[in-house]
């Protein structure tokens, strides 16, 4: 039987990686990049996003809006690529 995972299942699933690979690994940025995720658009969302990157064959991937690119900020958009 095919065992559904969780969105938190699998952010946890990738942050037991990035541990796991250590600073400069892949896994490690991904996991960076799944936790400025969860700062950005919140818990449910991200586990959303997770669960759809996780069956789409996808990935979660931080962007800019216009206003923040203007201001030189820090990515504040969470997309699937």
């Amino acid at each position: 039987m095919l065992h559904f995972m969780s969105g938190k299942e699998i952010f946890d699933r990738y942050q037991l990686a990035a541990l796991k690979n250590g600073l400069g690994s892949r896994e490690f940025n991904y996991g960076n990049i799944l936790y400025q995720a969860l700062r950005i658009e919140g818990e449910e969302k991200v586990f959303q996003l997770l669960e759809m990157a996780e069956n789409t064959g996808k990935r979660i991937a931080l962007t800019y809006s216009a206003l923040s690119t203007e201001n030189g900020g820090e990515p504040n958009t969470v997309i699937l690529v």
